[in-house]
């Protein structure tokens, strides 16, 4: 087969019969068809895998929640009393003004929420975590969970995001 021979065999015929080389490549239909199918399955895709994350990260809100609450007994098993702060060098205090420390983090082992305690007296503490940076969209079934408690008994707010 020559070099003619090749060339037409190639040929085909077009819509007015007539033959010419058959082209490669994409129509430019074809192109924005493809594009437009790709950002649909994008836009419902990105919201959900963004949705996931913030589940997944919910949990760094609650082992650390829980991690007080045990570290919270410890201590009163020790002490005779909660701490009232997390941060800094754990000790008991003195007296009944003196401040008494938990000796954890202030923000949970992943940095998704700051940490706090509130409503501590002898009988009893809340502990918080506040989401941080996009955690803050963090939702179940309808309800915000920005925020996580727990207190002395386990009682966890809000019970959705537990």
């Amino acid at each position: 087969m020559d070099h003619t021979d090749r060339r037409s065999h190639l040929a085909t015929d077009d819509a007015d019969g007539d033959r010419s080389l058959g082209t490669r490549g994409f129509s430019l239909t074809e192109v924005v068809t493809t594009l437009a199918i790709i950002a649909i399955l994008a836009a419902i895709a990105i919201p959900s895998y963004q949705t996931q994350i913030r589940q997944g990260r919910r949990t760094d809100g609650q082992t650390a929640l829980l991690n007080i609450a045990i570290a919270q007994e410890r201590f009163r098993a020790n002490c005779n009393r909660f701490a009232d702060t997390l941060a800094g060098t754990r000790h008991c205090g003195d007296g009944e003004s003196a401040t008494s420390v938990l000796g954890l983090a202030a923000s949970s082992a992943d940095g998704h929420y700051a940490l706090a305690l509130s409503g501590v007296g002898t009988s009893g503490f809340t502990a918080s975590a506040s989401a941080l940076g996009d955690q803050t969209r963090d939702q179940s079934a309808g309800v915000s969970c920005a925020t996580l408690t727990i207190d002395q008994d386990g009682h966890r707010t809000p019970l959705p995001c537990w």
